[in-house]
């Protein structure tokens, strides 16, 4: 589960004696997963915390551009189109859509694959197909609409040209990303242990993503099963 805050769009997840804590009128992404045998699911939400309903246009802002672009998603329907729909949404706001973030698609033990949907028109005259699963996640900001690395999240993955898979993260993860609190239920050392995988370029930690301090970003997010008589929403 990542939950991240205010101008943190994604990434941040808690570890073990994270002391953070939430604050009233905070926006909070609540972003999880699920997989069977493998097979994922990609899931967020904003809410803010108190519901003083400050930001609640914001909070609007991507659910709706979720829903419209849901309804275009079609066998043949150009990426481009589902972009174009999710900016022209947010932008009738008052908001920018996050233009270095997006949709993705999802295989087997591989959550971000193939294709990128963007939360603007991109011009990518790519197509949908038939037996597709993808992941559409519009991102809305109070800012300028582009996002940096921050320090890292405390989630990771397997990398590295060659994956052990005799290694106890794989045996317990696979491919897919994984928190640190999670590594610390299966090993006493989990923290050397996770910074000589580092070190042996063997693990990544994906850095928390944020804009500028000060602005507050939404998102929302259903997993899409594209099949070639309907779209199946996974995560409704």
């Amino acid at each position: 589960m990542n939950l991240s805050i205010n101008n943190e769009a994604a990434h941040y997840s808690p570890y073990v004696g994270d002391k953070r804590k939430f604050a009233t009128g905070d926006v909070v992404k609540i972003d999880v997963g699920a997989s069977v045998d493998g097979y994922l699911s990609d899931n967020a939400a904003t809410v803010e915390v108190g519901e003083s309903g400050q930001h609640s246009d914001l909070i609007d802002a991507t659910r709706e551009a979720l829903n419209a672009a849901i309804k275009k998603v079609r066998p043949g329907a150009q990426i481009r189109s589902i972009g174009q729909e999710i900016g022209k949404v947010i932008t009738s706001h008052g908001f920018k859509p996050i233009r270095n973030l997006g949709g993705h698609g999802l295989n087997r033990y591989d959550l971000h694959s193939e294709i990128f949907i963007p939360n603007y028109d991109d011009g990518n005259g790519e197509t949908f197909h038939a037996d597709m699963a993808i992941a559409i996640e519009p991102f809305a900001s109070t800012g300028i609409g582009m996002i940096h690395n921050g320090p890292g999240g405390h989630i990771y993955i397997l990398s590295g040209t060659k994956v052990r898979k005799d290694e106890p993260l794989y045996q317990n993860f696979n491919t897919v990303p994984f928190a640190e609190r999670w590594v610390a239920k299966i090993m006493p050392d989990y923290s050397d242990y996770l910074h000589k995988m580092m070190k042996a370029k063997e693990v990544s930690e994906f850095a928390v993503l944020r804009e500028h301090k000060g602005s507050f970003i939404s998102q929302a997010e259903h997993t899409l099963l594209i099949l070639s008589d309907e779209v199946i929403v996974t995560t409704a």
